[in-house]
């Protein structure tokens, strides 16, 4: 019975997690973490900002290295805070690297939420070359309204098959340089703003959809078999 149990709470605790997203994030590399107002790099790297141009509801664009500078495309906006870094000023392995996403829609209570169609980090070589490429991709992050602007971080990872990839990346070639793009869509004024972190541990690794289509179907078996049980004894106690 406590096997039971202990299955139930797993099962729970995961759907919990899950429950932080509006939507089925699909994940390539980058897993979503939660929200993050105090844990960050001082002063922060700030490597990609968007502002859209006019009135439309959707900002995408990015950096690359292309072996001598930074390229910028898209919407990036004005100012410094469009660059790639080198790997070495943010950390020493995979396992540690953050992202942090700054919803910066203040002063418009209108908006609930902002819908990353995708997001990708990209690590380049010194010639240009990407050694890595990580995604997430479908997921709509919800505002805290208690602390919008420079407050409303929300925080990726790399899940644990993007920690090895990138690790490998950094064994061969330590001077890795990484860039952010992204495309977002149901923002307002902006920017928005994405920074790299250092984090204290590899970011909790959160089921993928299909993990937790099996995760129902064991849960469902265990029923089944508890409810087999309880019919047996059933029987038997009215036999004697």
């Amino acid at each position: 019975m406590n096997k039971f149990f202990s299955h139930i709470a797993l099962g729970v605790g995961a759907l919990v997690i899950m429950g932080m997203m509006s939507t089925s994030a699909f994940a390539d590399g980058i897993i979503f973490v939660g929200p993050n107002h105090d844990n960050k790099l001082v002063p922060p790297i700030e490597v990609l900002s968007l502002q859209h141009h006019g009135k439309s509801p959707t900002e995408t664009g990015g950096v690359r290295w292309d072996g001598s500078n930074d390229v910028l495309f898209g919407d990036t906006s004005a100012g410094p805070h469009n660059l790639t870094v080198q790997f070495s000023s943010i950390g020493t392995s995979a396992n540690n690297l953050g992202i942090l996403f700054n919803i910066n829609e203040t002063g418009n209570q209108s908006i609930l939420a902002i819908h990353i169609d995708v997001l990708t980090l990209t690590a380049y070589d010194n010639a240009g070359n990407a050694t890595f490429i990580g995604d997430i991709r479908n997921i709509d992050l919800d505002q805290f309204r208690q602390a919008l602007g420079s407050s409303t971080d929300v925080q990726f990872g790399l899940d644990a098959a993007g920690i090895a990839r990138l690790q490998a990346a950094l064994i061969a070639n330590p001077n890795l340089r990484l860039g952010l793009s992204a495309t977002l869509s149901g923002v307002g004024a902006g920017p928005e703003r994405f920074s790299f972190n250092a984090l204290n541990g590899p970011p909790p690794q959160v089921p993928e959809p299909t993990t937790m289509v099996l995760l129902g179907t064991g849960l469902a078996g265990i029923a089944a078999k508890l409810r087999k049980r309880r019919k047996v004894a059933k029987e038997e106690s009215t036999q004697v």
